[in-house]
């Protein structure tokens, strides 16, 4: 009798205890404030494209040119890196790494624009225009003798000219460079104002109606006197000069003497 009062007990107990949970308040819902952990998927947000960083403006390139002004026989040019070398003609452009050679019996004037400084090339010359660049000084160009002769009439700034044996630069005056790839050899003349040649061991200076040269590989330790025969494939080869003798005062009684031999009618 005593354990049935007792098992009656715990039933009456566990019913009782089943209503009180049914009938409590019901649990919220989870919260979906921010910072509270959900679960499945969310939605994706909209890509926002990026905007694009600035950029540095590229470099200005130069506006420098080197121009065909007169064309005699047998001479080719390559404007740009990119060109094949075919004949040159008057009105004519080279850009910077373009190039031109003359034949046997070819010679050519280029005038490198704005600053119309005179290129002269000799027959059988080749070179190429390695930098046409505009300074605070003014225009600094540089050039690349190959093989011939070469001659500058400078109307402002620097102009240097690069063989393997050496470098030769001029300022605001005249300068002819001569190389022979065969034996390394080279020479300057220095017609007007301030001239200098280099190699790898030292430099010389040199002024109106000096000369210097390197000859395997050594340079001349002092300059030298212009020969007869350079002063006159100065004016063989560089006409301009008939017009600018009074430029040349300490060379004038030397050149009044020198033989004028007929040259060939441009073609134009």
């Amino acid at each position: 009798m005593y354990n049935w009062i007792m098992n009656m007990r715990k039933t009456l107990l566990l019913t009782l205890t089943l209503m009180l949970v049914s009938c409590g308040p019901t649990p919220p819902p989870p919260s979906t404030e921010a910072g509270a952990a959900t679960e499945g998927p969310t939605s994706t947000p909209t890509p926002v494209p990026a905007t694009p960083l600035p950029t540095a403006s590229p470099a200005p390139t130069s506006a420098r040119s080197a121009l065909f002004t007169e064309v005699e026989n047998a001479v080719e040019a390559r404007p740009s890196p990119s060109d094949e070398y075919a004949p040159a003609s008057v009105g004519l452009t080279i850009l910077t790494g373009g190039a031109a050679r003359t034949g046997d019996d070819g010679r050519a004037r280029l005038d490198l624009l704005p600053d119309a400084t005179i290129l002269r090339l000799a027959p059988n010359t080749i070179f190429a225009l390695s930098e046409l660049e505009e300074t605070d000084d003014g225009p600094f160009t540089i050039l690349k003798l190959f093989i011939g002769k070469i001659y500058i009439i400078l109307s402002g700034g620097e102009l240097q000219v690069e063989t393997p044996s050496g470098l030769a630069s001029v300022r605001g005056s005249m300068m002819g460079v001569s190389y022979d790839p065969k034996t390394g050899a080279m020479t300057v003349t220095c017609l007007e104002g301030h001239c200098r040649l280099q190699n790898r061991d030292h430099g010389i200076d040199l002024v109106a109606g000096q000369a210097a040269d390197i000859r395997d590989g050594a340079l001349s330790d002092e300059p030298r006197d212009l020969t007869d025969g350079e002063l006159l494939d100065w004016f063989e080869f560089t006409p301009e000069l008939g017009e600018l003798g009074d430029r040349l005062p300490n060379l004038r009684d030397r050149i009044n003497n020198l033989p004028r031999l007929p040259r060939p009618r441009p073609r134009r």
